[in-house]
């Protein structure tokens, strides 16, 4: 998978998930309040890349906070995609 297969609200809600990974480690659960403002996209967007993400396996979700997490895959491409070598 490369970025032509994301939409622009998908591949910056990528960035802003590695930036929470990098800081928090792989743990780092964000909750959806207020995340459509750390990566920069409107919330209908983060609706639609969260759904997106989710069904190509890049993120998990949780209802009960809810709240997402990079998957293994999710945070290679989002490393690619940030110029890093994986």
């Amino acid at each position: 998978m490369n970025d032509r297969n994301l939409s622009q609200p998908e591949s910056k809600l990528l960035a802003c998930l590695l930036l929470f990974y990098r800081e928090i480690g792989p743990a780092a659960t964000p909750g959806l309040k207020g995340l459509e403002e750390e990566a920069d996209i409107e919330r209908h967007e983060l609706d639609e890349a969260v759904k997106g993400l989710r069904a190509r396996g890049l993120i998990e979700y949780w209802e009960l906070k809810p709240a997402v997490r990079l998957t293994r895959e999710g945070l290679l491409l989002a490393r690619r995609l940030g110029g890093e070598d994986v």
